[in-house]
């Protein structure tokens, strides 16, 4: 009888389900680096498919497997790849995310008993929870704060997109967090997820593009760009009416009167009027 072990600190954070399969792929990744197995990218990788997990986790149904292996990628302790030679194998690969290992690597100097413990070691008490045999890579973390301020963030763009087509929230949220790490504009992705949403209303569920994959394979890029280009249409034509307002107020033009407070505060900060030549069109400098 197979014995299943996780770690109470994995478990605080991430939940039961995702822990002790979080275990299980750690086990395989170590035993895979020990074996120089599966090095891919400068990280030791384990494969395995949902219903290879649901064979090892007969308790657990098909949907809590996807679910926990979200709430793993979501929390950075594991990340996913497929480095498989058929196209066609959609089989996912897992390797230690950069909360646990930031090189990719377990430190066999970190190892504390487990259920996996060494042949000759001791393993832990039955029927108690085991400690991973690796403590937790501690980086410095930012405030709960900022955390929740990011997660608020993340949560706004993702909302934008259409609710019928959303699915993978914790994949969604992750590709996220690391778009807005990579110095993504928040108001961009989001106005770029909007775009799309307009764009795609009334589609066939044959044409639409679920959340997960739009996310994961950069489908987002294009609208950001088309968003980054409209932007800069924008900021030339308000240089442009700005230039023409400024001709209006060294000239003294009747027009004059049409131009509001917060045009007059723009023409100052952008030089294209001094004090002097705005009071002398009738207005407070």
């Amino acid at each position: 009888m197979s014995r299943h072990s996780f770690d109470p600190e994995i478990a605080g954070r991430v939940g039961l389900n995702a822990a002790v399969i979080f275990q299980n792929i750690t086990f395989w990744i170590e035993k895979n680096q020990a074996n120089r197995r599966n090095l891919r990218d400068g990280r030791y990788w384990t494969y395995n498919s949902i219903s290879a997990f649901s064979e090892l986790f007969p308790y657990l149904s098909e949907k809590q497997i996807r679910t926990a292996l979200e709430k793993l990628v979501s929390a950075e302790l594991i990340i996913k790849g497929n480095f498989s030679d058929d196209r066609y194998d959609r089989t996912c690969w897992y390797a230690l995310g950069n909360s646990i290992c930031p090189n990719g690597k377990i430190d066999p100097t970190e190892r504390e008993n487990d259920a996996f413990a060494p042949e000759g070691k001791p393993s832990a008490p039955e029927g108690k929870s085991f400690k991973n045999r690796y403590k937790p890579y501690q980086k410095p973390s930012p405030s709960h704060a900022k955390v929740a301020v990011e997660d608020e963030i993340s949560e706004k763009i993702l909302s934008a997109y259409p609710e019928d087509r959303a699915r993978g929230k914790a994949v969604c949220i992750s590709q996220i967090r690391q778009a807005l790490a990579d110095g993504v504009d928040a108001k961009g992705l989001e106005d770029a997820v909007r775009a799309y949403a307009t764009e795609s209303e009334g589609f066939t569920r044959s044409k639409v593009c679920f959340s997960d994959n739009w996310f994961t394979s950069g489908r987002w890029l294009k609208y950001l760009q088309d968003v980054e280009d409209a932007r800069e249409a924008g900021k030339a034509k308000e240089a442009e009416l700005l230039k023409g307002l400024s001709d209006w107020v060294k000239d003294k033009h009747p027009l004059c009167r049409h131009i509001t407070p917060g045009q007059v505060t723009a023409l100052l900060a952008a030089n294209l009027a001094s004090p002097a030549e705005i009071e002398a069109a009738g207005f407070r400098a």
